[in-house]
């Protein structure tokens, strides 16, 4: 299916778009912008577009919104709220997990700047959280 995530394509952001999308960092994430080497920015965004690739794609593919948008707009927007504190990113279990805060919701729908992205935005955080909730066996017949 055309779109559709493939680990095999992930490529080397270009150091540009990756200096770019770190200058919205001012929070948490703001250590990564100061850093003289674009490595330690470049492992992070690949990190979280692999991350939105093989976990949320199927959430969001159905999203009248993010199913007209690349990968890399649901990393920028990842990350954002990643910098901002509503999202955290850990490890769990030996692999990488981005768990939203108990407030994300109400923080996002207190953002003026965000009031365009509102349901979006919530759309995400809820493909956040059905991915880090317990997974349901299948029913045996």
């Amino acid at each position: 299916m055309p779109g559709e995530f493939d680990p095999r394509d992930i490529r080397s952001v270009p150091a540009s778009s990756v200096r770019n999308l770190s200058l919205q960092w001012v929070g948490r994430l703001a250590p990564y912008r100061l850093h003289r080497n674009d490595e330690h920015r470049e492992a992070l965004i690949e990190e979280a577009l692999r991350y939105t690739g093989l976990h949320l794609e199927n959430d969001l593919s159905g999203s009248d919104y993010w199913s007209k948008w690349p990968l890399a707009r649901r990393v920028a927007v990842l990350l954002f709220l990643v910098d901002r504190g509503v999202v955290v990113r850990g490890v769990r279990q030996g692999r990488r997990v981005f768990e939203p805060v108990a407030d994300a919701e109400t923080w996002v729908c207190a953002q003026p700047a965000l009031a365009p992205y509102v349901a979006p935005t919530l759309e995400l955080l809820a493909a956040l959280r059905r991915e880090q909730s317990p997974r349901r066996p299948f029913p045996t017949a």
